[in-house]
């Protein structure tokens, strides 16, 4: 196979990914409040709920970031990308870090309260996975202006 079909491979696996950890956890704090709003016997299968869309996430962001990186060393290596792209990657991983430790923290906390029964806590809980999910998606939209500024 030509060289460049490779890097098309990895530009249409990167977009793919990128498109994947965008999209799969975009409705997350939504679903969360409706939920809550709702009660018993809808809160029984929120923690999966959300749990399923974070995986599908998780493997949008791995591919993305392993194409990321395999996009960088066809070009190079990271001295021959612009520095845009450092920032980016740089942002991809801090966004991954916060997916994969405080959101999934927050929702686990959030799902042994529903276990148990302490609905007090909740708002609070669903708060910060908003906040959490939100910064998420704000770091996606910066990598993803920087991606394609600073491919230019």
């Amino acid at each position: 196979m030509p060289p460049y079909l490779y890097l098309r491979a990895l530009l249409v696996i990167h977009m793919l990914g990128m498109a994947l950890w965008f999209a799969a956890s975009l409705t997350i704090t939504s679903d969360i409040r409706r939920t809550i709003a709702r009660g018993k016997p809808h809160t029984d299968v929120l923690e999966v709920r959300v749990a399923r869309s974070l995986n599908f996430s998780a493997v949008g962001a791995v591919l993305s970031i392993a194409s990321g990186l395999g996009l960088i060393f066809v070009r190079g290596g990271f001295g021959a990308v612009s520095p845009r792209i450092h920032v980016g990657f740089t942002l991809a991983l801090v966004t991954l870090a916060i997916e994969l430790f405080l959101l999934r923290g927050e929702l686990a906390k959030m799902g042994a309260a529903l276990e148990s029964g302490a609905t007090r806590s909740l708002s609070a809980m669903a708060r910060r996975v908003s906040m959490y999910a939100g910064s998420s998606h704000l770091l996606k939209l910066t990598i993803l202006v920087l991606m394609v500024y600073g491919r230019l």
